[in-house]
C-alpha cells in the first residue's frame, strides 16, 4: 500500500515547448488533410476554383451550368460587329459568321484546367487566387469565311506587280516593278477574336509593304544577259561542220524569259528553236517506226518497233545560250538523238494477240463499182484496229463520216424501205461482217440494228446497218487480252478476223425458219435524184417475216451468257 501510495503521488511531467508545437503543427497538418480532401470532393464534378473562360468565371460550376454560363455570357459578344480598319478604309465583321462557339468543348478545357498535376491541382484547392487561369474558349473557324475575309483583304490591298520584261524586235523592254500591301488574314482573325472576346467593337489591321518577289534591278540584269544573246549572230556546227547560223533576229525572236526559283531566266522556245535548226540536219534524222502486227496463217507475230533520230533540242538549248553568253567564238554545236517509236514492241506484245479467235466472210452480191471500191476504203480504215481489253468498239466512232473528202463514192443506201443514192454506199456490207465476227468470238453485242429488208447474200437474222449520225454497231472486248481486227477483201468477198488470246470460249448458235409472214404495203420516199412532181415505181416489194437467232456463248465448259 505504501509503494502504491508513493506512486500516485509523484508530481504529472508537463510536455516541453518543441513538442508541444510539433503536436499543434500535426494538428494542423491533419485538419489541412481533411480540408483538403473534402474540397477535392466537392470539385470532383466540377470546374475548379479560380477558373475563368475569357474572364467569366466558371469555378465550381458543374458541367451542365458551366457550358450555360459559357453560351450566356460568350455568344452576345460574338454576336456583336467588329468594325475592321485597313489603311484608310473599314469594313464590318460579324465574329458569330466567322466562328461557331463550341460550349461543351470549352467546358471540358476549363474542367481539365488546373488539374495538370497534382501540384497544380492543390493549388487550385488550397489557393485559387494564385492559380488561377483563363481559359480561352473552343472557336471553330469556318473556312469559307476566312477565304471571303481574305478576298475583302485583297480588295483593300494593293498586289505587288513583278517587274517584267519583254523583247520589241532586237531590244528588251524592261517595265518597272511596284511595291504592294498586304495584311496576314491569320493575324487579323487571332486580333478579331480577341477583340470580340473582349466586348469590344473595332480593331485595326497591320498593313504590310510588300516588296515584289522580282525587282526592277532584278530584270534588268536578266535584260543585259538577253541584249548579250542578241549581240551577234550564233553559228551552228553539226558533226565538225558549219552547217548554218542564227542572226540576231532569229535570236530574238526564240527569247522567252521563264520563272525560275524567284526571278526569270533567259530561254530559248524549244518549238521554236526546233523549227529553225531541224532543217540544218534533217537529211541525217530518220521517222521511228511503230510496232505492228503480221498475220502467218492463223497466227501472229509482233513486228518490232524501230526508234528514229531527231534533233536533240534540249543539248541545242543549251548549246546556243553557252555560244550566246559565254566569252569566246559563237559556235553552237549541236547533235541527235534518238526518238522512241509512239507504239513499242513492249507494248504490242503487252497486247496478249497471239492467234485468231474468230473470222467471217461475207458475199458482195450484185455490187457496182462504186460500192465496192466503198467496201475497200472502209476495209482499210477498219484493218489494224486493236480493241483493248475491257474497251468498246463503236463501228460509227472507229471509221467516221462517210463523204467524198474522204475518198468515198456514191452508192446505195436503204431509206423509207427503198434504195436511194447514197455516198458511202456498201458500209453495211462491212458492219455485218463486224458484227458476225464479234458474234462467233463470243463478245457482248451493246447495240445492232437490222436492215429494213431481208438481204439474201447476209447471214439471216444476222445483218446489221450502220449509218453516220443514226445507227450505230457496237461491241464490248471483255476477254482478258486485246482484239486485233483484220480485214480482207476482193470483189466478191469481204472477210474480218479477229486475233487475240483463245480463252476456252465457245459459241453455239441457231437461226429458226422464217415465221409469221406479212405481206407488204405500198411505200412513198423521196429520191432527190428524180424529175420534179414525177413518181417511179421501183418494186413490187415483198413478204416480211420474223427469224429468231439464238446464241450460248460457254467458257470452259460453263455458260457465260445466253
Amino acid at each position: 500500500m505504501t509503494e502504491i501510495a508513493a506512486r500516485l503521488t509523484r508530481p504529472i511531467r508537463r510536455l516541453s515547448w518543441p513538442a508541444t508545437i510539433a503536436l499543434f503543427l500535426a494538428f494542423l497538418l491533419a485538419a489541412a488533410g481533411v480540408y483538403t480532401l473534402a474540397r477535392a470532393l466537392s470539385f470532383r464534378n466540377a470546374v475548379l476554383p479560380g477558373i475563368t473562360v475569357a474572364s467569366v468565371d466558371v469555378g465550381g460550376l458543374s458541367a451542365a451550368e458551366a457550358q450555360a454560363k459559357i453560351e450566356t455570357r460568350l455568344e452576345p459578344r460574338l454576336n456583336r460587329p467588329v468594325r475592321v480598319s485597313v489603311g484608310e478604309g473599314s469594313f464590318v465583321v460579324r465574329p458569330d459568321q466567322i466562328w461557331s462557339l463550341d460550349a461543351a468543348a470549352t467546358e471540358q478545357r476549363a474542367y481539365q484546367a488546373g488539374r495538370e498535376s497534382a501540384q497544380a491541382r492543390l493549388g487550385a484547392l488550397l489557393a485559387p487566387f494564385a492559380f488561377g487561369k483563363d481559359v480561352e474558349p473552343v472557336l471553330d473557324l469556318r473556312p469559307a469565311e476566312r477565304r471571303k475575309l481574305q478576298t475583302i483583304l485583297d480588295g483593300a490591298t494593293d498586289r505587288p506587280v513583278n517587274a517584267t520584261l519583254e523583247m520589241d524586235g532586237t531590244q528588251v523592254v524592261v517595265e518597272p516593278g511596284r511595291t504592294g500591301t498586304e495584311v496576314d488574314v491569320d493575324t487579323l482573325l487571332d486580333s478579331i477574336r480577341s477583340v470580340a472576346l473582349l466586348g469590344a467593337g473595332a480593331v485595326s489591321a497591320d498593313v504590310q509593304t510588300v516588296q515584289p518577289s522580282i525587282t526592277t534591278d532584278e530584270a534588268r540584269a536578266i535584260a543585259l544577259q538577253a541584249e548579250t544573246v542578241v549581240a551577234a549572230p550564233v553559228g551552228v556546227r553539226f558533226r565538225h561542220k558549219r552547217v548554218g547560223a542564227l542572226a540576231p533576229a532569229d535570236l530574238a525572236a526564240l527569247i522567252r524569259f521563264e520563272r525560275d526559283a524567284g526571278t526569270y531566266r533567259v530561254a530559248l522556245d524549244d518549238e521554236g528553236l526546233r523549227d529553225a535548226l531541224l532543217p540544218l540536219v534533217k537529211a541525217r534524222t530518220k521517222d521511228p517506226v511503230d510496232a505492228g502486227f503480221k498475220v502467218v496463217g492463223k497466227r501472229v507475230r509482233v513486228v518490232k518497233a524501230r526508234p528514229g533520230t531527231t534533233l536533240d533540242t534540249g543539248r541545242a538549248q543549251a548549246a546556243v545560250l553557252a555560244a550566246a553568253l559565254e566569252p569566246g567564238v559563237r559556235i553552237a554545236p549541236i547533235a541527235l538523238t534518238k526518238l522512241p517509236a509512239d507504239f513499242t514492241t513492249k507494248e504490242a506484245k503487252a497486247l496478249g494477240i497471239h492467234k485468231r479467235i474468230s473470222t467471217f466472210t461475207t458475199d458482195m452480191g450484185e455490187s457496182s463499182a462504186n460500192r465496192i471500191w466503198n467496201v475497200h476504203l472502209l476495209g482499210d480504215y477498219l484493218d489494224g484496229t486493236i480493241v483493248k481489253a475491257g474497251q468498246t468498239f463503236s463501228y460509227n466512232k472507229e471509221v467516221g463520216p462517210r463523204t467524198v473528202e474522204r475518198g468515198f463514192r456514191e452508192g446505195q443506201m436503204i431509206f423509207g424501205g427503198v434504195l436511194i443514192p447514197s455516198i458511202g454506199g456498201g458500209v453495211c456490207q462491212t458492219a455485218t461482217t463486224v458484227f458476225n465476227a464479234a458474234f462467233e468470238a463470243g463478245l457482248p453485242i451493246k447495240q445492232r440494228t437490222n436492215h429494213s429488208f431481208y438481204i439474201s447474200h447476209y447471214p439471216l437474222g444476222r445483218d446489221a446497218t450502220v449509218s453516220w449520225g443514226g445507227p450505230d454497231l457496237v461491241f464490248k472486248n471483255d476477254l482478258e487480252h486485246a482484239v486485233l481486227i483484220k480485214v480482207t477483201y476482193t470483189d466478191s468477198t469481204f472477210t474480218v478476223s479477229f486475233y487475240g488470246t483463245r480463252q476456252g470460249r465457245k459459241v453455239v448458235s441457231t437461226t429458226s425458219s422464217p415465221t409469221s409472214y406479212t405481206q407488204p404495203k405500198l411505200q412513198y420516199a423521196v429520191d432527190p435524184s428524180a424529175a420534179p412532181n414525177s413518181l417511179t415505181t421501183t418494186s413490187a416489194g415483198g413478204p416480211g417475216f420474223d427469224v429468231n437467232v439464238h446464241r450460248k456463248v460457254f467458257q470452259d465448259g460453263k455458260l457465260l451468257r445466253e
